[in-house]
């Protein structure tokens, strides 16, 4: 048999020796070794296993396996289960046809029982000859299971092979004591002077503090003083030859004391291994640092049933409730505490209730166990023990960086936070700090770092804000902070800026809604939220998000009233226009411009005139007023070649080259797009990407296939890299118009999946008519008409939504019709065609997507199906 130890060999080599000393004596004639197999038995499965062979032939309950194997410490109830496995698997088979079955047998309600012949003398005299002292520590016998961490647990036992110091960091009530605890009650019996465990919270006297950790360390160790010489200098002297581990658990209120003691200890001690929690490092040479997490989103769930239910016996979690109890963990950001808070609720309010009640967290989490450290009683007191600590800088810092809400820079806190008692030099060294003591988190991304906080901390750290004073100022330098960078993307110029400022943006969102909410409700500061929103357009655009976009800037015009400066409100206005365009609502849209149009005018404002105009010119090329479309778009060109803004000339000659394109002047599309084309690519890759598209779709109607796909494969690849989401689905789904027109339904449809998925999360309804009319085709192809005709109703109930035809203009209309009449007559069932029809014109937006993806998923397609023919029609 090949057995080796789980556990750290410089930890737990004395007492494998001994384990596996007593095992070889009971060990039968035959040999037992399975050939090539090794076995992973750890000490707790030794430790069971001698309990069995000395009592072999009487069953043991598993009660009572537990209670002297893991004695004062609680496990779960499958870890005795866990273990006997393993040593079956250890044991092998019997050799004998006339021995038992098996070694360790099984009986329900009677417990467990070793099979095997034992020479109990031989074991006697192993023990007696080997067996080290009996263990000490006292380390406190839990009353509630220990929940998860196993990864934890694994990880820092193992740690112990590098370093001697060892201290558990991480936010007030991440469950740093208990993990500590279980820890030591795991690796116990490595330390055959045994486990101590020093309990440093309730020291509170600073004056007393030195002394009184010396007494408490020698009081768990029962050190005497010798004459009048100094404690540590006993416990030196005493501990110098022993093998033992010390817990000092919540040290950091001490935390100067104890690194002096824990460095003086170690350098004297070879044998001594020291385990400390705290919510920051001790900062002693050797120390590691190991922060513990928060609870993955498993284990908080685990806790928080197992918890409730010893309040509320029949707490259940249902498919209807399973979401609601993932948020609550959420929310209260897998804190071990605030969830064991949180569960004792449900005896009086249901899961749902408790969730809605989260907002008010510090006033509903306050029920805590009476025999609790005072400041693990409530929510608020835990977090009353960190913020007493910092210093006056930290706690000015912490709460200032509250008004983030999607975590904060340096730059950024050097902008918002500073003044008032902080300075731009000390901004570093205050996150920094906030950072070591847990109460911030640091994440880097790319080459900044961004410092972050738990929900429950931000809420803490607000209410000290509101508290102190200083939430307007600070606010307001918040909402000027984000509106610089929305000035900076508004007015990059070529490709490289914009993407860079991209990206910069998209780590800002949620601090960019922060502001905007908060400007909202601001009388006073709501023109210059008004004028963040103008500026964001473009952001939400390329990011797809017109839904959002309209509504800041409808609401914020309406807060800030007429009083806000007329170039706030146009900029707004056109901006809502823009999106509404986008999210398909012409009327919307064309309300929006007019007004935007009308201020920009009064203004003087060429560019922005432009702009306006250009936007309307484009409703009206939707509703197929093409000379309404051509006037605007001529009159927003001469203005842009007026000004010589590169961008809005580019722009002006592909809105031309597209009314040139569904008016039938093809040769004179091509001419004004390629002319556009040129200009753009001056701006980057990207800026040309759009034009490109549209030139794609008119070398498309003459029949250049090759042409029209090299084209858009360059546009999918500048979409791709700009991150415009909108932008990928509209080119992928010409991809997939054109392939089905080359006869390639497989890659129609790979390109269709993926557009489809885009426009679900994006709810962009354009993009949706337009994906649906293309479905309609290669459902026909690949799951027969009746599918296909589904996808048409739901396409055309799509188009009226949008209120335009889009893309069933002059020239794509017979080919669209061409196909519903295919469709018709595979079908040949007049009543099944609106059957169909009328099906697919009910479905909601998330019912057509998953429609059209099924179809997408279907094996099978070809250039003829069912007899249909899939000729392109004529255009």
């Amino acid at each position: 048999m090949n057995v080796q130890s789980e556990d750290p060999p410089d930890l737990a080599l004395a007492e494998v020796r001994w384990h596996f000393g007593a095992f070889i004596l009971w060990q039968t004639q035959r040999r037992l070794e399975r050939a090539g197999q090794l076995v992973r038995l750890g000490p707790r499965s030794f430790d069971l296993l001698l309990l069995l062979v000395q009592r072999a032939g009487e069953f043991l309950s598993k009660d009572e396996l537990l209670a002297t194997v893991w004695a004062g410490v609680v496990v779960e109830q499958g870890s005795v289960r866990v273990h006997m496995s393993m040593l079956r698997k250890a044991l092998g088979e019997p050799g004998d046809k006339d021995e038992c079955r098996e070694w360790i047998s099984n009986v329900p309600q009677r417990g467990y029982r070793f099979n095997g012949r034992v020479r109990h003398e031989a074991i006697d005299a192993g023990l007696a000859a080997s067996r080290p002292p009996p263990q000490q520590h006292n380390l406190p016998c839990q009353l509630t299971s220990f929940i998860g961490r196993e990864a934890e647990i694994h990880q820092l036992k193992h740690l112990f092979t590098t370093t001697r110091l060892l201290t558990l960091t991480g936010a007030g009530g991440c469950g740093k004591t208990r993990l500590a605890l279980q820890v030591a009650g795991e690796v116990v019996h490595a330390f055959p002077e045994g486990c101590w465990l020093v309990e440093l919270a309730p020291l509170g006297d600073p004056a007393l503090v030195a002394q009184t950790v010396a007494q408490t360390v020698a009081s768990a160790l029962a050190v005497k003083e010798q004459g009048s010489g100094p404690l540590d200098e006993a416990m030196a002297q005493w501990l110098a030859a022993k093998r033992l581990l010390l817990v000092l658990d919540n040290a950091e209120h001490v935390l100067e004391r104890c690194a002096a003691l824990a460095d003086s200890l170690l350098r004297r001690c070879a044998g001594l291994r020291i385990l400390v929690t705290s919510r920051e490092p001790l900062g002693v040479r050797g120390e590691l640092t190991y922060r513990v997490p928060s609870l993955s989103a498993e284990e908080a769930a685990r806790l928080f049933i197992e918890r409730a239910r010893l309040h509320r016996p029949d707490f259940e979690i249902t498919s209807k409730n399973a979401d609601t109890l993932a948020s609550v963990c959420r929310r209260l950001d897998g804190i071990a505490l605030a969830i064991e808070l949180a569960a004792p609720r449900t005896r009086t309010m249901s899961i749902e209730e408790l969730e809605r009640r989260l907002d008010d967290r510090f006033g509903l989490l306050n029920g805590g166990h009476r025999t609790a450290l005072p400041r693990h009683r409530t929510l608020r007191s835990l977090i009353d023990w960190s913020h007493d600590l910092l210093s006056a800088g930290e706690k000015a810092m912490l709460r200032r960086a509250a008004a983030f809400s999607g975590g904060v820079t340096v730059d950024a806190a050097e902008a918002v936070c500073t003044g008032d008692g902080v300075s731009r030099e000390e901004v570093f060294d205050l996150l920094t700090s906030l950072t070591d003591k847990n109460l911030l988190v640091a994440e880097t991304h790319d080459d900044a770092t961004r410092f972050g906080m738990l929900e429950t901390v931000r809420h803490y750290a607000r209410e000290q804000l509101r508290e102190s004073g200083e939430e307007v100022s600070t606010r307001a330098r918040h909402l000027a902070y984000c509106l610089s960078l929305a000035e900076r993307l508004d007015g990059a110029g070529d490709d490289a800026q914009r993407q860079l400022m991209l990206g910069r943006m998209d780590l800002e969102h949620d601090n960019v809604r922060g502001a905007l909410a908060w400007s909202e409700t601001s009388a006073s500061h709501a023109a210059m939220g008004l004028r963040l929103a103008g500026k964001l357009e473009w952001f939400w655009r390329i990011r797809s998000r017109f839904a959002e976009g309209v509504a800041w800037a409808t609401r914020l015009l309406a807060a800030a009233g007429v009083d806000a400066p007329a170039e706030d409100r146009g900029v707004a206005h056109h901006a809502a226009g823009v999106l509404a365009y986008h999210q398909g609502d012409c009327a919307a849209a064309e309300v929006h411009q007019q007004q935007a149009l009308a201020m920009f005018q009064d203004l003087g404002q060429r560019d922005r005139v432009a702009r306006a105009l250009g936007n309307l010119g484009s409703v009206a090329l939707l509703r197929e007023d093409f000379a309404t479309a051509r006037q605007c778009y001529e009159q927003a060109l001469a203005l842009a070649r007026a000004l010589d803004d590169r961008r809005s000339i580019a722009l002006g000659l592909q809105c031309l080259g597209l009314v040139a394109r569904d008016t039938g002047d093809l040769a004179g599309a091509e001419v004004l797009l390629e002319e556009g084309i040129a200009v753009a690519r001056e701006l980057g890759p990207w800026s040309a990407a759009d034009l490109m598209s549209s030139l794609a779709q008119v070398k498309q109607v003459n029949g250049d296939l090759v042409q029209a796909r090299a084209l858009l494969m360059e546009v999918l690849a500048a979409e791709r890299a700009f991150g415009n989401d909108y932008g990928v689905a509209m080119t992928l789904v010409q991809l997939a118009e054109l392939a089905h027109d080359r006869g390639d339904m497989a890659s129609a449809k790979t390109s269709l999946r993926e557009a489809l998925a885009i426009v679900e999360v994006t709810n962009a309804r354009m993009a949706l008519a337009y994906a649906l009319e293309v479905c309609g085709p290669v459902a026909l192809a690949a799951a027969g008409p009746r599918l296909a005709v589904r996808l048409f109703g739901a396409a055309e109930r799509f188009r009226e939504e949008v209120g335009a035809a889009f893309n069933t203009g002059p020239l794509d209309r017979p080919r669209h019709e061409g196909f519903v009449a295919a469709a018709r007559d595979a079908l040949n069932d007049g009543a099944a065609f609106d059957r169909s029809w009328n099906e697919g014109r009910s479905m909601t937006l998330a019912e057509a997507v998953h429609c059209a993806q099924d179809m997408c998923a279907m094996p099978g397609g070809g250039r003829e199906t069912r007899g249909v023919s899939l000729q392109k029609p004529a255009r």
